[in-house]
């Protein structure tokens, strides 16, 4: 699989290897002595045969920052996740920084779980250590990159990702509004300067969409008689049907009047709900609360009203149970009772 060369010239002898194997590229390299070649020749044969592909020149050549731009200017654009987009190219950006430097042929698990290590140690806005779940989307980011980088662009033999272990994920934020917190934030909402707050801080809580997914929807998606709603290209690439309760056909009934039912509901941003929506709650109280806690507090509400976890998971979107096992514990008291009611009116 080696051959080794002796070059004289006028600099002097060198030995030169080549390393040689069916369907790989072939890799070279020189040395001032023969010990070292045989070394080296030695452990890339090793290598061989313990089944590792030898670098491409493409990877030798091509740098992690090379990957990435093609990935965001490429690859992205067309992807199920260009919804998205600008979040992928925050997280890619951190990688950009710290490895977009490095050539691909030196990109080993090794490298990048010393670098997941480093970024585990940042802060986030608050100044507190940002959790094990965001640097393993930072890690699903990059994965992303490398394994395109290696099916489709021929620049990797594998992705190095795929050997690095995550960080153990945090339970996952559990705030939701108390009777007496939704009804404060509501009526805060419904004296905001921007009139479609109120109905669109409804319309979160009774279908748990997001906020984009709410800026996005349009009223060709909207059928009030069969009291569905559907979202179009959602964040992870799919379309979402949701059933509506009376009272949010209600709101969007009240919502349409004197307005023509076609293009979006809410002819809104998410940024032009973004401050609106922060004084809202600041006169409600609720400083710790975001936007997107609405969409946990529909989920808890569904729980506590008897949904399955599947039934959540449908409702919001959610591709795995593992994403909504958060509310397994309200679903259980209301199955206790459940129970209790039962064995009361059978059993007793």
């Amino acid at each position: 699989m080696a051959t080794i060369e002796k070059r004289s010239g006028k600099g002097g002898t060198t030995w030169r290897v080549r390393v040689r194997r069916l369907g790989q590229p072939q890799l070279t390299k020189s040395f001032e002595t023969k010990k070292a070649a045989q070394e080296w020749a030695t452990e890339q044969e090793a290598k061989v045969f313990a089944g590792e592909q030898l670098a491409s020149s493409e990877a030798r050549k091509r740098t992690v920052a090379d990957a990435i731009d093609r990935y965001l200017e490429v690859t992205l654009p067309r992807s199920k996740h260009r919804k998205n987009a600008s979040e992928q190219a925050r997280l890619l950006g951190v990688w950009r920084e710290l490895l977009g430097h490095r050539a691909l042929a030196g990109l080993t698990p090794a490298v990048v779980a010393e670098t997941r290590d480093e970024l585990a140690k940042r802060t986030n806005k608050a100044k507190r250590p940002i959790s094990g779940a965001t640097v393993n989307r930072h890690l699903t980011a990059l994965s992303a990159v490398l394994r395109v980088a290696s099916k489709e662009y021929g620049w990797l033999n594998k992705n190095p990702v795929a050997n690095v272990s995550r960080l153990e994920d945090s339970k996952g934020r559990e705030r939701f509004l108390s009777d007496a917190e939704r009804v404060r934030l509501l009526q805060s909402c419904d004296k905001s300067e921007l009139d479609a707050l109120g109905p669109l801080v409804r319309l979160a809580l009774a279908t748990g969409a997001r906020k984009g997914e709410l800026a996005s929807l349009e009223w060709a998606n909207v059928n009030l008689e069969r009291r569905t709603v559907r979202f179009v290209d959602t964040k992870n690439g799919e379309n979402r049907t949701v059933p509506l309760a009376q009272t949010a056909v209600d709101v969007l009934r009240e919502w349409r009047k004197g307005r023509l039912p076609v293009g979006p509901v809410f002819p809104l941003s998410k940024d032009q709900i973004d401050k609106p929506w922060r004084e809202a709650r600041a006169e409600a109280g609720l400083a710790d609360f975001r936007f997107h806690d609405l969409r946990h507090s529909a989920a808890s509400y569904l729980a506590m009203s008897g949904a399955s976890l599947m039934d959540i998971a449908a409702i919001l979107g959610h591709k795995t149970l593992a994403m909504v096992k958060r509310y397994s514990h309200l679903s259980e008291q209301h199955t206790t009772a459940a129970v209790d009611r039962m064995a009361e009116k059978f059993l007793g």
